[in-house]
């Protein structure tokens, strides 16, 4: 019984332990009562330490909060080298909903947050995020000038993607968890 306990409270002292969103790897079939979201990261400034994330939290548009708490966080999170390159691109697969630019980033988005739609049974291109030489980072949407790189690192996706439905919203506030 001990040995329950100490699990259960080491899962809730861990914060954000349930994830309902999975990283999609270039064979994945993702189920049409799923979405798919895929946005691009680029590090263009000088950002100063190993590695620069961008993550998307789930959204509720009723309440204008991200979804998560301490036991359950839905979100993608993309981590590339904080060196500045080239775009890489990530695919998730994610429960249908919105989807907004956490508030848990270590910059906000520049020009304000804005909500994603990844409807179920959809592709959807977000953009990319690029921190800029400004120290700022800005939402870049151009599926014309993505798509060959998407289709070569995610064939299944392949003529599936549409650009994400956007709509602008207040950014919303980070819940902490604490014990």
């Amino acid at each position: 019984m001990r040995r329950y306990l100490a699990l259960f409270i080491l899962v809730l002292l861990s914060g954000c332990g349930i994830n309902y969103v999975k990283q999609v790897s270039p064979g994945d079939v993702v189920a049409n009562d799923r979405a798919v979201i895929v946005y691009g990261v680029k590090v263009e400034g000088q950002w100063g330490y190993p590695k620069f994330s961008i993550l998307l939290d789930e959204y509720d548009a009723q309440t204008g909060k991200i979804t998560g708490n301490c036991l359950v966080h839905t979100k993608t999170q993309a981590t590339v080298d904080g060196a500045p390159g080239g775009v890489q691109y990530f695919a998730f697969d994610v429960p249908p909903g919105q989807y907004v630019y956490s508030p848990f980033n270590a910059n906000l988005l520049y020009g304000g947050n804005v909500a994603f739609e990844a409807a179920a049974g959809k592709r959807t291109y977000v953009g990319e995020f690029v921190y800029e030489k400004n120290r700022a980072v800005t939402l870049r949407q151009n599926l014309g000038e993505a798509k060959a790189s998407i289709d070569r690192l995610f064939p299944g996706l392949k003529g599936s993607l549409s650009p994400a439905d956007t709509r602008t919203v207040k950014s919303p506030y980070i819940f902490i968890c604490t014990p």
